[in-house]
């Protein structure tokens, strides 16, 4: 059997996504008559009934409802190799992060995944706000958050937890820290609520805390420059980010207790793609890989192994 003409089949495809012939025709920008005269058409050349039309409402048949679902996904498919198609195909490998992410565990790395992967190029977009993965818009990207994004398919990388760091030159000038509530004779960099939540923590939730930070900045990069600027501050952060500095004693970390707020980061990918061999090739780097992940502990030690995808 032929093909159906691919118009028919879009207009299928929208009609049983949205649910009806009148919204179907608002996001194709057709008549609603024109799009039952599609649908009519396609049904004549099936040779059955796609929908089962009760006056004004429409419902998918059992037909219709299988050829739905896989519809959609070829139209899913096609969006996304011509996305791939406007970014350059295959060849340049797309990733979406957070700027202190891309910052301080990134790009330190990314020399050695392109001296593994040379005829690989790679484009980093550096925003706060979700891009639809799904869609095409990154082919990988890491989140914050508890890993559960529905329709994606998620990989641990470190916990998000925050805790005090000092710059060395605050702790000689201002040393030693053996409380928490020594930290008090520094200013505070970083959230409050963070401060607050990390003192009782380590109870010490009666600690005078300021009402406000001295300083809260965009990044956490941001905050801990000026930190390390002022030498008379310590900063809340994400001890992962920093572990290169902690390890080289530029910033010191004089507590153990970390405060975890349930948050961690993932690298999530769509799992139609997990075997697009770019997408696949960055998932079994970071998570196997010892060169991308020996700058992030105190020890080199890769996480626990499992299947990339």
């Amino acid at each position: 059997m032929r093909l159906p003409p691919i118009n028919a089949i879009r207009v299928f495809e929208a009609a049983a996504r949205l649910g009806g012939f009148t919204r179907a025709g608002e996001e194709l920008g057709m008549t609603q008559a024109a799009v039952s005269y599609q649908i009519k058409q396609l049904e004549e050349r099936l040779g059955f009934p796609l929908f089962v039309r009760e006056g004004r409402r429409v419902s998918l048949t059992r037909q219709g409802e299988a050829l739905s679902e896989r519809t959609s996904e070829a139209f899913r498919m096609l969006e996304r190799a011509f996305d791939a198609a406007r970014r350059g195909g295959d060849d340049i490998l797309t990733i979406s992060a957070l700027p202190t992410f891309c910052e301080n565990w990134l790009v330190p790395r990314l020399s050695a995944f392109q001296k593994a992967h040379p005829r690989l190029g790679v484009r980093i977009d550096a925003e706060r706000r979700l891009v639809d993965v799904r869609g095409g818009e990154a082919d990988i990207a890491v989140r914050v958050g508890s890993g559960d994004w529905p329709g994606l398919e998620t990989r641990f990388l470190f916990p998000g937890s925050v805790a005090p760091l000092v710059p060395a030159a605050a702790v000689a000038a201002h040393g030693p820290f053996e409380r928490p509530e020594d930290l008090l004779k520094l200013r505070l960099i970083g959230p409050i609520e963070w401060w607050r939540g990390w003192f009782a923590a380590v109870g010490a939730g009666d600690a005078p805390l300021p009402e406000r930070p001295a300083l809260e900045l965009e990044t956490q990069t941001m905050e801990v420059a000026a930190a390390m600027g002022a030498g008379d501050a310590a900063v809340m952060v994400t001890p992962f980010y920093f572990a290169s500095e902690i390890a080289a004693g530029a910033l010191v970390k004089p507590f153990e207790t970390e405060l975890d707020e349930g948050a961690g980061h993932w690298l999530v990918y769509d799992p139609d793609r997990a075997r697009t061999p770019k997408i696949r090739a960055f998932v079994e780097w970071v998570l196997f890989d010892p060169q991308a992940f020996c700058l992030n502990r105190a020890t080199a030690a890769p996480p626990p192994a499992g299947d990339a995808g």
